[in-house]
């Protein structure tokens, strides 16, 4: 009789756990990736050791993340894995305090490498909106932006009156709470089924030619976003901004990513997910060149309004474009490569690439480097990516496959 009047637990609806999940990251991130340039230049390493530093980074980013992917799609639970690095990634950062150029640089790699799981959260939100419009990914991960726009904000101010040895201590229990969100209200889902083997049937659908194109146009993109965005926050740290104007331009661009990633549905119709990325491309194009010019640290920084546009067209069209591409089964795989290319090896080379160049040219060089990559990437994915790479049908609510349910 007890059992019978013991109240059940309500499942949390999807889009609501969703919305939090990118919510809180958002926030969590930005009390620490904004200003890991500037937490490195305050302990005295130059801009081609910064570079480093973060292709350092980067590159163990994408060893991880690709491994994660892999697994994702054949046995682990994706949802488990983002648990357990949010969990890894807030003990690391703890010792970000720790004295020493070489100690702070290796945690710095070290948290980069654990929190690589976190790029799982697209595919779990992809294979959860099988019942719902495609279109319906960008309305969640505007969340993010949401999140990362008053945290970065916020964290700034902070930072500026109590210096950055604040910052493990608001990246870590918030990175917790962002864990243990998507332990409560993620459960594992039931993997996509993959097509039975029969000698009759054709081979399982590979990953096509036009996406090995389009990862080329995301490599390009990467490495001109992480050679201009990484360095800008030291060229207004010289113009003589501080940690609040960094932490506000970081806002800035979230605040116009909102608006501009809640209107993509209308403007796919429109356009396609192809002619959204290579707009994005084209605006960055012009932001550097202006970023090249600017002498004052406070039009640096506004026109990351303008970037956040960039940033929203290129992410939702660039997670759409991997998503239409590569086979279903396949949907985390095809995901952690772009996400890997793109914040991944394509930082490595623009990390490195950039710390260099604006140590000995200057940053006026470095940015105007930046506009002719950035217009490759733009041509790159114009000529690789098919102009529909669905039909109108793919649009259409289709509900899930009944398949036996996923061990966490």
């Amino acid at each position: 009789m007890s059992q019978m009047l013991k109240p059940v637990e309500r499942p949390i609806p999807p889009l609501r756990s969703l919305n939090w999940a990118y919510l809180l990251v958002g926030v969590a991130d930005a009390t620490l990736l904004p200003f890991i340039p500037l937490l490195l230049v305050e302990r005295g390493l130059s801009a081609s050791a910064i570079g480093l530093v973060l292709a350092f980074a980067a590159s163990g980013s994408f060893t991880v993340g690709l491994v994660c992917a892999y697994l994702a799609d054949r046995k682990w639970s994706p949802e488990r894995m983002v648990v357990l690095a949010s969990g890894g990634a807030a003990a690391a950062a703890l010792f970000l305090n720790l004295p020493g150029v070489v100690t702070v640089a290796l945690v710095v790699v070290t948290v980069s490498l654990i929190r690589s799981p976190f790029m799982l959260l697209d595919p779990i939100a992809l294979r959860r909106l099988r019942q719902a419009r495609r279109t319906d990914y960008a309305r969640i991960r505007l969340r993010t932006s949401a999140g990362w726009a008053a945290s970065s904000v916020a964290t700034g101010a902070l930072l500026q009156g109590i210096g950055l040895r604040l910052i493990p201590y608001l990246y870590a229990p918030l990175t917790f709470l962002f864990g243990a969100w998507v332990w409560r209200a993620l459960k594992p889902t039931p993997l996509d089924p993959r097509p039975a083997a029969n000698p009759q049937t054709k081979r399982l659908p590979k990953i096509p030619l036009a996406f090995a194109g389009f990862l080329v146009s995301c490599f390009l993109l990467g490495a001109s976003l992480a050679a201009t965005q990484n360095f800008l926050t030291l060229q207004i740290d010289f113009l003589g901004g501080g940690a609040f104007l960094i932490g506000a331009a970081a806002g800035f661009q979230a605040l116009t990513e909102i608006p501009t990633m809640a209107y993509t549905s209308v403007l796919t119709r429109l356009l396609g997910h192809r002619l959204l990325f290579v707009i994005g491309c084209g605006i960055y194009l012009v932001i550097f060149i202006a970023w090249a010019f600017v002498s004052v640290a406070l039009t640096a920084a506004l026109l990351k309004l303008v970037a956040g546009v960039a940033f929203a067209l290129t992410f939702v069209a660039a997670v759409m474009i991997a998503n239409d591409l590569v086979p279903s089964h396949l949907r985390a795989t095809g995901q952690a490569l772009m996400k890997s290319v793109l914040f991944g090896v394509a930082p490595i080379l623009g990390s490195l690439g950039g710390g260099i160049v604006y140590e000995a040219f200057g940053p006026r060089v470095m940015f105007l480097a930046a506009t002719v990559v950035v217009a490759a990437a733009g041509l790159t994915a114009l000529v690789a990516v098919p102009a529909r790479t669905r039909t109108s049908a793919d649009d259409v609510p289709v509900p899930a496959p009944e398949v036996a349910p996923a061990i966490p």
